[in-house]
């Protein structure tokens, strides 16, 4: 068959088959006394001890409900002290409710209450033990808060239960009187403070009608507030004329200093035709102009009459100039008088309006700092007197509240009472044995197929063929029963030669299966064959010798070669010189006819390993190895190499990739899943061949292997049974092997077992 998943180069994973059914049972079976160890030790002894208790030391309990009453009205559940609280709050009020149970006060004033008639707590931490056993809790969707106690004295147990349950209730009456009271003394202290705060205020608001009162506040305030609206209008007005007589002085003096500074008064009298209007109306300007008006027209006369160089002209026309001058001289001092006198005009009036418009904002502020006087006495008036009626309201509140407080605690009554007192009780709660019993069997149970597992799979040891395809994930090709387990096999028996001198043993039988299961686990045929293992003394050597004899005794011609020169034992094993082996061979000494050996056995020829050479890899890694090995598959059908641990020395690892296949030898309980699988990569590495694995010294411990085979082997008769008789010769397909037919021989008479073939 083909064996695609080990070919050279193909990885090995541990785990390539899960743990089944059948596994676990063969687990069980093996460990079947620890099972039944722990089923007697804690399943039967727990039972036991739940008896015992049952009789001789039983738990009862006493248990009492205590009611929290609803008030009237949908939605809201009562308090101490006839408050009320919202149903989306009542689970939590009921919770702490239940754990006030608990407390200390109320557990520690109950057994002071008992005295001696208790007698199962005592000491100074009597209330913290009470409290630890004390089971207290609320009944969801009801009233009613469970308070139960568990112990073995039950005369006691209702007593105890009683005592906590009126205490508590007791303790819930103590401390909503307190509360009251204290609610109550609170008021009346709030009240005294209120009272005190009224008459202040009220004293105030006398002192402020006294100094002016109220009526009189408002009209001062209305008449201030007119005053104050007309003195504005008045102050705009003002600051109007104010702001007019600035601009023309400024005019003024801008214009008058232009002209001074340009000799010319054209535009300033222009812009101050008051100035023109007096300069007209100025007699001595008239006066001079009318002087010259009048030398000018008899000047004309005389230049008309006379001529114009005339004497009496001439004087006229000095007359004239001289009119004329007294005129522009009049005219300038007029006009300078007249500028001077319109300066001053400005100046006065621009002065005026300022300090009217400094009159006026002192008269507006005068008036608005007595409005506001006024309004400020108004509104410390009218806050005084919100605050009289704000403290008068509490004032009224408080007294309400103490009054109803009064008549609450007088009308109101307890809404926690006891429903279902505590009762004496007569049956056992612990050990309740229908429930505790199958437990403890079931756990006695289940802890010994835990340890089962646990033992499995704490111990790394390959123990049976499935761990090999499971956790190393190689082929098994064979499982090789321990000598000790073989009743035809005494213990001096020569296991390398098992197959040869006790071939109707169930060791030899299963090498048998070895070599059957070797010879149809490829699809081509195997000449060359390596057999190595992971570790010395793990069986490969016998392995390799009983593989070689079951072959040659099927009828096929088999060379056993030995390549392990650490530990060499095939020369010993089958009685032969070993001077001249495959060391002389292959460095030339030797021919291979001189260094093979015939053995007893027929068709078998054994090549020991010659004298130890210095560097055995080397050798065995040649060319000459492997035109050794090619000469020699001519010759032979099958060669079998023992060779060293593939683990502890590198003289195979060359030698592994000329040959056509390798198989590994595990022996159980000795080599470990991850000395294995190490291994088995070890030869992956090598671009080797691994065809499988061969597990050597299988235990036949209970649920294992070989136990049922005994049985069914030695006293197997009385059919005949097909079996491979030949093995296909080299270069011949798996279609060419020849199968016959038979009969059965007891091993008394020296025939093959069930299976094996004819020799």
């Amino acid at each position: 068959m083909t064996q695609t998943a080990h070919l050279p180069g193909a990885g090995v994973h541990a785990g390539t088959a899960t743990m089944g059914p059948a596994d676990i049972w063969r687990i069980l079976r093996k460990r079947i006394f620890l099972v039944v160890a722990c089923f007697i030790v804690f399943g039967l002894g727990g039972t036991a001890a739940l008896v015992a208790w049952r009789v001789w030391a039983p738990f009862y309990t006493a248990e009492g409900i205590v009611e929290v009453e609803s008030a009237q009205g949908g939605g809201m559940v009562g308090l101490e002290g006839g408050t009320v609280v919202p149903i989306t709050l009542y689970q939590e009020y009921m919770t702490a409710q239940a754990m006030g149970i608990k407390r200390y006060t109320v557990l520690d004033a109950a057994l002071q209450k008992l005295g001696p008639s208790q007698t199962m707590y005592g000491g100074a931490d009597a209330a913290y033990k009470l409290g630890q056993d004390l089971a207290v809790a609320y009944l969801p969707k009801t009233q009613d808060i469970s308070v139960s106690l568990m112990g073995r004295d039950a005369s006691q147990l209702a007593t105890i239960v009683n005592a906590v349950l009126d205490e508590f209730i007791t303790n819930i009456e103590d401390d909503r009187q307190r509360a009251d009271a204290k609610r109550q003394a609170d008021l009346r202290v709030e009240r005294e403070q209120l009272r005190g705060q009224l008459e202040d205020l009220a004293r105030q608001l006398g002192r402020l009608r006294d100094e002016s009162g109220a009526i009189v506040l408002n009209e001062q305030g209305s008449e201030h507030l007119a005053r104050l609206a007309t003195l504005t209008q008045q102050l705009v007005l003002v600051q109007v004329q104010l702001a007019e007589a600035e601009v023309a002085w400024k005019q003024f003096e801008e214009l008058h200093k232009q002209a001074t500074e340009k000799g010319d008064l054209s535009l300033l009298l222009s812009a101050f035709p008051e100035v023109m209007a007096g300069l007209r109306l100025d007699q001595s300007v008239n006066g001079a102009s009318q002087r010259y008006s009048l030398l000018d027209q008899d000047l004309q006369a005389k230049k008309a009459r006379f001529g114009p160089q005339h004497e009496s002209v001439r004087q006229g026309e000095t007359a004239v100039q001289a009119a004329k001058n007294d005129v522009e001289q009049a005219r300038n001092e007029s006009i300078s008088r007249l500028l001077q006198e319109q300066a001053g005009t400005l100046k006065g009036k621009y002065d005026r309006a300022r300090e009217a418009e400094a009159q006026m904002l002192a008269k507006v502020t005068e008036t608005r700092e007595a409005a506001t006087a006024v309004a400020k006495k108004a509104a410390e008036y009218r806050e005084r007197e919100q605050d009289y009626r704000r403290v008068q309201t509490l004032l009224d509140t408080v007294m309400n509240g103490l009054e109803r407080l009064r008549i609450a605690a007088a009308l109101t009554r307890s809404n926690i009472r006891v429903t279902v007192p505590a009762m004496t009780p007569f049956e056992h709660s612990q050990p309740r044995l229908a429930l505790y019993i199958p437990a403890v069997l079931f756990l006695g149970l289940l802890i010994g197929v835990g340890l089962c597992l646990l033992l499995e799979f704490v111990d790394t040891r390959l123990r049976t063929p499935s761990e090999v395809t499971r956790q190393v994930g190689v082929p098994l090709l064979g499982s090789i029963p321990d000598l000790a387990e073989d009743e035809r096999l005494s213990v001096d028996s020569i296991v390398p030669l098992v197959s040869h001198t006790a071939p109707q043993s169930l060791m030899a039988e299963a090498y048998r299966h070895f070599r059957t299961s070797l010879l149809f686990a490829s699809d081509r045929p195997i000449k060359s064959l390596l057999v190595t293992s992971p570790s010395p003394g793990d069986g490969k050597t016998s392995a390799a010798s009983n593989l070689a004899i079951a072959m040659a005794r099927s009828g096929a011609r088999i060379l056993l070669v030995e390549a392990n020169y650490r530990r060499p034992a095939v020369a010993k094993i089958f009685d032969i010189p070993d001077a001249v082996g495959l060391s002389n061979v292959l460095v030339g000494l030797n021919t291979p006819a001189e260094a093979i050996r015939a053995t007893a056995i027929e068709n078998l020829d054994v090549l020991p390993g010659g004298p130890p050479p210095p560097s055995p890899a080397d050798l065995l890694g040649s060319d000459g190895m492997t035109r050794f090995l090619d000469e020699q598959s001519r010759n032979y059908d099958h060669i079998v190499i023992d060779g060293a641990p593939v683990l502890v020395v590198a003289d195979i690892h060359l030698l592994a990739e000329a040959v056509d296949a390798v198989v590994l030898v595990f022996r159980a309980g000795e080599n470990s899943r991850g000395l294995a699988l190490r291994a088995a990569r070890q030869v992956h590495s090598l671009r080797a061949r691994l065809l499988g694995a061969v597990l050597n010294g299988v235990r036949a411990t209970k649920g294992g292997y070989f136990r049922e085979a005994y049985q069914a082997y030695y006293e197997y008769s009385g059919s005949a049974t097909t079996c491979v008789t030949g093995i296909p010769s080299a270069g011949a397909s798996r279609a060419s092997v020849r199968r016959q037919e038979t009969p059965d021989v007891s091993p008394k008479e020296g025939g093959a077992g069930p299976g094996s073939p004819s020799s």
